[in-house]
This record gives structure tokens, C-alpha cells and sequence, in this order.
């Protein structure tokens, strides 16, 4: 599997989701049948470490990236609450997970706008060289 594009953590920053981003989206479409999926983590731990897999096409080119994002969100959220022992989505947790819901959503795209920005050569300036000063030797 290749590198992910970015993570973005979740549940006080104890797991994370690795987000894939594809550059191509028509190959995308062609090879999934989608625009989007999510995928749970092959081994994870119930409270920490990696969670899960968005894959994602280019969002730039997509009218309906924001949909795409939040229904992918929405079956990362899902599998988290299945996969608390004991936990139901109920009156007393819905306005929780309401708000990790959006909390994930945020930093997804906050990351995904980092991500996709062009990076910029990070050369260094040339040093300035320091001029000797002048002392009573030399005058």
C-alpha cells in the first residue's frame, strides 16, 4: 500500500484514520466504482492506533467533494460506535459524537487544504557574509 496522503486523529488524538487521496479521479472511478470509500483497519485496538482508511478522489475536480467527505466521516463514525463495547447511539452520547463527527470533518479538511497546497522550494538563503571589523592593526 502506498504512502497516505495525510492522518487525521480523532478520539483525543488516541487513533487515527489515514486518508488516501487520488490524483487521477476518472482511473479512480473506473478502478472502485465510486468516488469515495471507506475501509476499517485490518488489526486495531478498540481505543487506540490506527482505526481505518478513506480513500478519496481528487477533491479540487469534484462539485460534490464536501458530500463525499461527510458521508465517508459518516461510515468512520458508524464503525467506531459498533465497535465500542457497550456503546448505542442514544440521547445522552448523540450531541458527542454530533461533535467528533464534526471534529474529524474539520481536521480533514484543514489537512487536505495543507496537503494539496504547492509546496514551495524550501532553499535556503545564500549566507550573508560577515564583514571583519576593524581594528587597530589593520587601520
Amino acid at each position: 500500500m502506498s504512502k497516505p496522503a495525510f492522518r487525521v486523529y480523532f478520539n483525543d488524538n488516541k487513533q487515527w484514520v489515514n486518508i488516501y487521496v487520488a490524483k487521477n479521479p476518472a482511473h479512480f472511478k473506473r478502478k472502485n466504482q465510486c468516488h469515495a470509500y471507506y475501509i476499517a483497519a485490518e488489526i486495531r485496538k478498540q481505543r487506540q492506533g490506527l482505526f481505518g482508511y478513506i480513500y478519496l478522489s481528487e477533491l479540487n475536480f469534484s462539485p460534490m467533494a464536501h458530500e463525499l467527505v461527510a458521508h465517508e466521516v459518516q461510515h468512520l463514525i458508524f464503525d467506531w460506535v459498533l465497535t465500542r463495547k457497550g456503546m448505542n447511539i442514544n440521547e445522552r452520547n448523540e450531541e458527542r459524537i454530533a461533535t467528533m463527527t464534526g471534529e474529524i470533518s474539520r481536521r480533514l479538511w484543514r489537512k487536505y487544504e495543507r496537503w494539496s497546497k504547492p509546496r514551495k522550494s524550501r532553499r535556503a538563503a545564500p549566507r550573508r557574509r560577515r564583514t571583519p571589523r576593524k581594528t587597530r592593526k589593520t587601520l
